[in-house]
């Protein structure tokens, strides 16, 4: 895979989550998009990267989270309006009296954990179907 359809194939999956979790499931079902989502994210890149599993596992989960949380922002009332959970949450750190820039400051970390734990799961995949 080079890296244009890397990058186009982890947008066109964030926008899909993104829109998915905003307009088509209410965010009491939005674990169950996530769980998808690392199911397919680990499944692309096992089929498509070999020699650097781990890294472009990580790299692709992060566009696809970047690219989620952008959809949320761009559609930042269908969001609040649709996930009342973390507003409770947002209003405990609210920065600014913004909660889009407060939902931007914290995602990275989500972002980051998504990475680490589908890289690890990756690896964790092939690794266990050597034997």
């Amino acid at each position: 895979m080079n890296r244009l359809t890397f990058f186009l194939t982890s947008l066109v999956i964030g926008i899909s989550a993104g829109v998915t979790t905003l307009f088509l499931l209410p965010s009491d079902y939005e674990l169950i998009v996530w769980a998808i989502l690392i199911i397919t994210i680990v499944g692309l890149c096992i089929k498509f990267f070999h020699q650097k599993l781990f890294w472009e596992t990580f790299l692709f989960s992060i566009t696809t989270g970047a690219t989620v949380t952008g959809t949320h922002l761009l559609f930042i009332e269908a969001y609040l309006e649709s996930h009342q959970a973390e507003i409770i949450m947002l209003d405990a750190i609210k920065i600014l009296d913004s909660y889009a820039l407060t939902l931007l400051l914290i995602a990275p970390i989500y972002w980051l954990v998504l990475g680490l734990f589908s890289g690890l799961l990756a690896n964790m995949f092939v690794a266990l179907n050597r034997f």
